[in-house]
């Protein structure tokens, strides 16, 4: 297994941060590229439940399944997915500091035979690619906030 870690402070409590976490529908808002995000089954979201994601990567859609492994608010939620053969999980850790949020979010990878040469590589592009994940969510969510207060 290989992956990397951030962290970052969000100025607002962990349900806050942890209600846009678990609502699939809400990751367009935040995550570079995703163009659509939604629960595959109509019914609340559990571990288990799958989520189908689609992503702009290099001009064109890419649509892909998530599952939820952990849903335990409003400390962890976590989600995994498959392609080629290389299994990423994102790990999602949400705990009380001053008036906010010091989340941890870890990108696990994982792959078996020769795919597991490739893992430094795609840590690296994830890493590159991601690496403003939390940065992102930060001002979507202080950002809600905000505007609510302004209304």
């Amino acid at each position: 297994m290989i992956g990397f870690q951030f962290t970052e402070h969000i100025d607002r409590p962990p349900r806050d941060v942890f209600a846009v976490l678990a609502d699939p529908t809400r990751s367009v808002d935040y995550v570079e590229g995703v163009v659509r995000s939604v629960k595959v089954a109509d019914e609340p979201l559990a571990e288990g439940s799958m989520i189908e994601e689609t992503r702009l990567v290099k001009g064109k859609e890419s649509t892909g399944r998530l599952r939820i492994v952990t849903l335990d608010p409003p400390s962890t939620f976590a989600i995994t997915s498959e392609a080629e053969g290389i299994t990423a999980t994102y790990r999602y850790r949400l705990h009380p500091e001053a008036a906010g949020t010091r989340i941890e979010w870890t990108c696990e990878l994982e792959a078996t035979g020769l795919r597991r040469v490739m893992l430094p590589l795609v840590a690296a592009i994830s890493k590159k690619e991601d690496g403003d994940h939390l940065v992102r969510l930060k001002a979507y969510v202080e950002s809600q906030h905000n505007a609510g207060a302004a209304s």
